[in-house]
């Protein structure tokens, strides 16, 4: 099994930031709360790019939605 591409750089139960392990950009989550009344990821998402990165934060958007959708699901931040 390969080592993950984020860090997480925090969590707690209103938002989780992380950071591509390589690139260095950051990404920060909301939560929020949908339609439905269930806590989930906010749609948009606080990005910093790293200077010195390869490739832009966008090449690594889909990922890191899903790498913080799973630690947001272990903190029960979300539903």
């Amino acid at each position: 099994m390969s080592a993950p591409a984020f860090d997480i750089v925090s969590k707690s139960r209103r938002e989780v930031e992380i950071a591509h392990h390589d690139e260095g950009h950051r990404y920060k989550f909301s939560v929020t709360t949908n339609g439905a009344g269930k806590r989930v990821l906010a749609d948009t998402t606080e990005t910093v790019a790293a200077a010195a990165a390869k490739h832009p934060p966008e090449w690594y958007s889909a990922s890191a939605r899903a790498f913080a959708t799973t630690v947001a699901h272990r903190a029960h931040a979300i539903d």
